[in-house]
């Protein structure tokens, strides 16, 4: 392994903004997100000399990210077994300040959406949404890959009725 803050800011620059996004994406909001975010990086700083190169680099902030979120989640009791309630995703400040154009209309609508997604295929559309494969996103979730692929054409098949 290379050295191992050279290691952590190469994944640090290649990975920021898909962590982020999926913190922002679990949370709901930018300030849980930001704690979130933070615990995240700490958690793969503290691991990485335990990351064995069997899987992707990728897969594995993932799943660390995945994890952490649903620790958090669970930790303030913020999940209920019975009727899960997801916040929308917040939107920045700058598009809230401009007029909306229809595509970002059509991507807030998109993300109102997957917030009323079950939690399992919030992850996956999710990571979907990161480009992640469907090997990537098995390996992360613990799903099967053709059960991956089956979720994500419910998944979808669900988006469309909810966005029409």
């Amino acid at each position: 392994m290379k050295n191992k803050e050279q290691y952590f800011q190469q994944i640090y620059e290649q990975l920021k903004d898909k962590i982020y996004r999926l913190c922002l994406g679990f949370m709901g909001n930018k300030s849980d997100a930001d704690d979130l975010y933070q615990e995240v990086l700490i958690k793969i700083w503290r691991n990485l000399e335990n990351f064995r190169n069997e899987s992707n680099i990728n897969t594995w902030v993932y799943r660390i990210t995945t994890n952490t979120a649903l620790f958090t989640l669970n930790k303030e009791n913020k999940l209920n077994k019975k009727n899960r309630d997801f916040k929308a995703i917040e939107q920045p400040t700058e598009i809230e300040n401009f007029e909306t154009s229809v595509n970002e209309q059509r991507i807030k609508n998109l993300y109102k959406a997957i917030s009323t997604l079950k939690e399992i295929d919030r992850i996956i559309i999710g990571l979907l949404l990161e480009e992640c494969s469907y090997a990537q996103i098995s390996n992360i979730t613990g799903i099967s890959i053709s059960n991956v692929g089956v979720r994500i054409s419910r998944i979808k098949k669900s988006l469309n009725k909810k966005l029409k």
